[in-house]
């Protein structure tokens, strides 16, 4: 799979870097269709679409930092991933995913109230507030599982992300570096190709401490767990 050609790549990027990052995740899983792999575990590519549905508009998403409901949360996405697995239904989902979150299906059978969301959900993106906080939620999920699903086929390669871009990628993935790496025996520093330098975790009580260097899209790959397909150098 190679470059895409969106709003993070290129040399004349778009400013809104949630919604290039949608629109890159949309355009890897219609093109690698259904029941495709994907680097995360038990889930083809129908089942990836269907947890970011799910994330996005189901109150189920608490099962990621509630136990008691993960359980329940795992059988709703292979079930809603399952019913996708053929290329309408799949096609359907993928929809699902561009549009973003919708108002609750009791609202949506109300013309008039859903218009009324709709109009209010608009003006309420569309605030700077509101852009900033959509980024830190989605910007590094979107780009992850975008990833996830190019490398997991044949013959992908890197992307090239335009600066402006990868300097967002960079800067939401560093302030959370450091509860990435928490568990890690030794100090982290991760090293961009472009020169920055930032201290994941300090050195250990010995000295030790290695150095995570790679240009922004492979450190945070890195840092989400995915090293077996991450373009870094470990010092």
């Amino acid at each position: 799979m190679g470059t895409h050609a969106d709003r993070t790549s290129g040399t004349t990027p778009g400013r809104d870097f949630t919604a290039a990052s949608r629109d890159a995740l949309v355009e890897a899983l219609l093109s690698a269709g259904p029941g495709r792999p994907t680097l995360c575990e038990g889930w083809n590519t129908e089942h990836l679409a269907a947890h970011i549905v799910l994330r996005e508009n189901s109150p189920l998403m608490a099962g990621l930092l509630f136990p008691p409901l993960a359980r329940s949360l795992e059988r709703r996405t292979k079930a809603l991933g399952d019913s996708a697995s053929t290329p309408d239904a799949y096609q359907r989902l993928t929809e699902r995913v561009a549009a973003g979150p919708q108002p609750p299906a009791r609202l949506r059978g109300h013309a008039r109230t859903a218009v009324f969301s709709s109009e209010i959900s608009g003006r309420l993106k569309d605030t700077r507030a509101a852009r900033k906080a959509a980024q830190a939620t989605n910007l590094l999920e979107f780009f992850v599982h975008t990833e996830d699903v190019r490398r997991a086929q044949d013959r992908w390669a890197p992307r090239h992300l335009a600066d402006d871009y990868a300097n967002a990628l960079f800067a939401e993935f560093t302030r959370r570096a450091r509860l990435m790496y928490r568990s890690e025996p030794t100090g982290i520093v991760l090293a961009r190709s472009t020169g920055q330098r930032v201290v994941a975790r300090p050195a250990s009580r010995d000295g030790s401490s290695r150095t995570i260097a790679g240009p922004a899209g492979e450190l945070v790959m890195h840092g989400f767990g995915r090293r077996g397909h991450a373009l870094v150098l470990v010092d």
